[in-house]
C-alpha cells in the first residue's frame, strides 16, 4: 500500500500539470491565436511527427477517435495542416503547411515562456536535478 508521501508526490505532480495547462490555456487565449490549447496540442505532435496519422495522435494523447477527427477537422479546414496520401495505402498521413508551421512556432514561443515560468525559482541544479527524476519516472512508467 502507497505510503502518504507518494500520493503527495502524486497530487504535485498534478497540480504542476494542472497549472501549466491552465497558464497555456490563458496564453493563448490573451494572444488571441486562434488556436484552443487541444488544437495547439496537435499542431505540435503533427509538427513533430511529420507524417503521423490520426491512430498516432490518438495513441499518444490518449484522446478518443472523434475528438481527434474533430480537431484535425478544424486544423486542415484552417489550413494550418494537410493530408498526404501514401501510395499503396489508404491512410493519409498528416503534415503542417507553411502556415500552419507559422502559428505553431507562435504557441512554441508561448509554450516557452509557461514552461521558464514553471521553473523560475529553481536554480539550475535544482532544474537538472527535476528534469533527471521526471525522466526516470516517466521511463519506469513506459517499461513496467
Amino acid at each position: 500500500m502507497p505510503d502518504n508521501r507518494d500520493i503527495e508526490i502524486l497530487n504535485l505532480i498534478n497540480a504542476l500539470a494542472h497549472q501549466a495547462t491552465a497558464a497555456m490555456q490563458r496564453s493563448l487565449r490573451d494572444t488571441e491565436l486562434g488556436l484552443v490549447a487541444m488544437e495547439a496540442r496537435t499542431l505540435r505532435f503533427i509538427a513533430r511527427h511529420p507524417g503521423c496519422t490520426q491512430n498516432d495522435i490518438v495513441r499518444e494523447s490518449g484522446r478518443d477517435k472523434a475528438q481527434i477527427a474533430r480537431i484535425t477537422k478544424v486544423l486542415l479546414e484552417r489550413g494550418d495542416i494537410r493530408k498526404r496520401a501514401i501510395e499503396g495505402g489508404k491512410r493519409q498521413h498528416l503534415e503542417v503547411t507553411p502556415a500552419g508551421a507559422k502559428l505553431h512556432a507562435k504557441a512554441e514561443a508561448l509554450r516557452t515562456v509557461v514552461a521558464q515560468a514553471l521553473v523560475e525559482g529553481l536554480a539550475p541544479e535544482e532544474c537538472n536535478a527535476l528534469e533527471r527524476m521526471l525522466r526516470r519516472m516517466t521511463q519506469a512508467d513506459q517499461n513496467p
